[in-house]
């Protein structure tokens, strides 16, 4: 089988075959994924997670799929023929039994933890509350520290993952790992460097800012991971009690809608479970099926992550296209980058001054005062984003290096930290999502060139626009998977994706 070429109707049964059988395990795999993270029993996951990858690594497909490929011409066919070979790959690397075993054995324990905090088990949203709210720095540092316990013993187990997942894709043909996950989104390890390079350009004048603002307004002296989320607490000032848990899910949709989506784009799940991230949406069958999960409590924060999710939800929502594979751009490979845009663009309805003034409980002080820290929290997102980015390359790039060395320097070397001992180089996303770091950089600096661009076509203010929905929903989310997102924003842009409109939107902000 291997080597004969597809052409025409041949290489349509080929993608038909493994696509029919393809999507229902995706939607098992998914509702499964959703089960998981709220807490209850998977039994049927390993079987299911079997059965997709001999179906994805079949002997002969993957060499069938790029026969069929390079002889097809450029049309639906082979868009999903391209997109199936992603899917093949991906198998081959992350769903090996040897990964995907330790992988999983790992997610299980993360998920069922809950930190000790005053001599009690708790959720992680009230440990991250006090890490980030606390007036005594000894309490926020426990606080910081609170997920050591998990993580710390972790660490042998995921550098033998890390090992695992670059010796399953130079067997592919590349270089490591990373390398394979850039190539998906058109970048390479080089090209990341430089584009973080260039999104930190402003960072270090923001962190000398910060840490003058500090120390002036606490008297202490130093600078640590511990003071940061304190700090822009301080400066943003916005009272948790003016965002109540709630009234969330209602005045987030109610902000949404003023951008002109309609009361059908919300029929989409929300359930409320403590999490090891944010929040997340799972589309098991998109546009029909599609699920987000977040975090209980309330405070901006907590606001500003559930237009995240809700940005994923509705731009899952609205694709139309024919075939599982055209449809599933959030969970397929070569699309975190856009599904993190995505939710970032719904995020800048909470960070907009006309949300924030049509708040009840906030008075126009507290927002006044609110706002410039806001505006300028980008640059700290980024901060923390490169770091996590670069921490991580640098743990496949050298697996058995000295993971703490490489946190002190890099906390220097971004945010200007007095030394202190890192936390632990293991977290969730390591896990259980490899190299995602590099995704919320691109939706950081994404957001602001797509948003400029739809606000150049039609016009008005960010927020209330009812005309930004429509220009969302046609210009960016209808097609789904059926374009790599880097060449869509090129087209409606008119310019590449990189952080000159990032780096516009941050310099000379007022302080």
């Amino acid at each position: 089988m291997a080597g004969r070429r597809d052409r025409g109707p041949s290489a349509r049964r080929l993608v038909d075959r493994v696509e029919g059988r393809l999507g229902p395990l995706d939607r098992r795999l998914l509702l499964d994924e959703w089960r998981r993270t709220m807490g209850r029993p998977t039994p049927a996951t390993e079987r299911l997670r079997a059965q997709r990858r001999a179906l994805l690594t079949a002997p002969g497909l993957l060499a069938d799929v790029r026969a069929a490929r390079s002889s097809a011409r450029p049309t639906t066919v082979a868009r999903r023929l391209e997109l199936l070979e992603r899917a093949i790959l991906e198998a081959e690397i992350e769903q090996a039994p040897e990964i995907a075993r330790r992988r999983d054995r790992l997610a299980r324990r993360i998920g069922a933890f809950r930190p000790r905090w005053r001599g009690e088990r708790v959720g992680r949203a009230v440990v991250r509350r006090a890490a980030r709210t606390d007036p005594d720095r000894r309490v926020r540092e426990r606080a910081f520290r609170a997920e050591e316990p998990l993580y710390r013993p972790m660490e042998n187990e995921l550098r033998t993952l890390v090992a695992l997942r670059n010796e399953r894709a130079r067997a592919l043909g590349f270089r490591s790992f990373p390398d394979f996950r850039l190539s998906l989104e058109g970048l390479s390890v080089p090209s990341l460097k430089a584009l973080l390079d260039d999104a930190l350009r402003y960072v270090p004048d923001e962190m000398r800012r910060r840490r003058e603002s500090f120390e002036e307004r606490t008297g202490e002296r130093g600078w640590y991971p511990w003071d940061v989320g304190y700090a822009v607490q301080l400066d943003t000032g916005l009272p948790d009690e003016a965002f109540p848990g709630a009234r969330m899910l209602p005045e987030v949709i109610a902000g949404v809608r003023e951008w002109g989506f309609p009361a059908r784009a919300f029929r989409f799940r929300v359930d409320r479970h403590d999490l090891a991230s944010g929040g997340i949406c799972l589309a098991p069958d998109p546009p029909r099926d599609v699920r987000v999960i977040v975090h209980p409590g309330g405070g901006w924060r907590s606001y500003v992550a559930l237009f995240h999710e809700v940005g994923h939800a509705l731009a899952s929502g609205a694709i139309r296209q024919p075939t599982h594979l055209l449809r599933w751009h959030e969970h397929l490979p070569g699309f975190a980058g856009i599904s993190e845009g995505e939710g970032h663009i719904f995020e800048q309805i909470a960070s907009s001054e006309a949300w924030l003034r049509a708040r009840p409980g906030l008075d126009r002080g507290q927002v006044d005062r609110a706002l410039p820290a806001i505006r300028r929290a980008p640059l700290m997102s980024i901060a923390y984003l490169a770091t996590w980015t670069l921490r991580e390359l640098a743990l496949y790039e050298r697996p058995a290096a000295d993971a703490d060395d490489v946190g002190r320097r890099l906390a220097r070397r971004v945010f200007g930290y007095d030394d202190h001992e890192p936390l632990s180089f293991v977290d969730a996303f390591s896990v259980d999502l490899p190299f995602y770091a590099p995704s919320y950089v691109y939706a950081f600096l994404l957001c602001p060139q797509l948003t400029a661009a739809a606000l150049a076509e039609v016009g008005g203010a960010l927020w209330p626009n009812p005309r930004i929905a429509r220009w969302l929903v046609d210009r960016w989310f209808r097609d789904g998977s059926s374009y790599d997102w880097w060449v869509r924003l090129r087209e409606v842009s008119g310019r590449p994706f990189g952080a000159r409109a990032f780096n516009d939107a941050v310099r000379g902000l007022p302080t």
